[in-house]
């Protein structure tokens, strides 16, 4: 394969996540006719979509080939044919060091480790702190003068598809603004000290 055919690709989002974690910079090769396999994470345009997607493909069928985000709880909703994808995630650039990407075989049992270990916090550590950690984000009590300390900061991207927020402590990106929800998506535990209310919304305009 020729370099020319190698793409570069800033990944933004977080249903890839912790594989792949914005903003990192992905290496993409087109697969030129070799074998398309369970397991690869791939970068494509879902039918009738206008930018693309990356996600892990999970089935691969006569009905075509079906993909899942990491973070993502449940299937993508297309039904992707070869044509719609645009290359495979070989390598992702997360400040100076490159990270490979493993897909086929590996990728499966990686991605099934990553949902037993969500399984495993969700029932043990997420169900039982749920209601307590609730409170405490809607008492505010940790805000305030925590929030300036921790440099908690909003940032603004013009994408293709419309603006793209995200927030950030320091550098570390700690929520994204959703913008079919209409709400902020922010992380444990940062809720803790982020007035949501205080933050602005974005627009569904394109």
């Amino acid at each position: 394969m020729s370099e020319s055919n190698t793409k570069f690709i800033t990944y933004t989002g977080p249903s890839m996540n912790p594989t792949l974690k914005a903003p990192d910079m992905l290496e993409v090769i087109p697969y030129d006719g070799n074998k398309i396999r369970c397991g690869d994470v791939v970068v494509f345009v879902p039918p009738g979509g206008n930018h693309k997607v990356i996600h892990r493909i999970i089935s691969i069928d006569s009905q075509g080939i079906r993909t899942r985000g990491d973070h993502n709880a449940n299937v993508d909703e297309w039904v992707l044919c070869p044509d719609d994808i645009v290359g495979r995630v070989i390598r992702t650039q997360r400040g100076d060091r490159w990270l490979r990407i493993y897909g086929g075989l590996m990728g499966r049992v990686y991605a099934f480790f990553l949902r037993t270990i969500r399984k495993i916090n969700y029932y043990l550590i997420s169900c039982p702190l749920h209601f307590p950690y609730r409170w405490l984000a809607k008492s505010g009590i940790f805000r305030g003068w925590l929030a300036e300390r921790l440099k908690i900061h909003v940032l603004t991207f013009n994408r293709s598809y419309g603006k793209d927020m995200q927030l950030l402590m320091g550098r570390r990106v700690i929520g994204r603004y959703l913008r079919d929800k209409n709400k902020w998506m922010i992380r444990r535990p940062f809720r803790l000290v982020v007035d949501e209310a205080s933050l602005p919304k974005g627009t569904t305009e394109q």
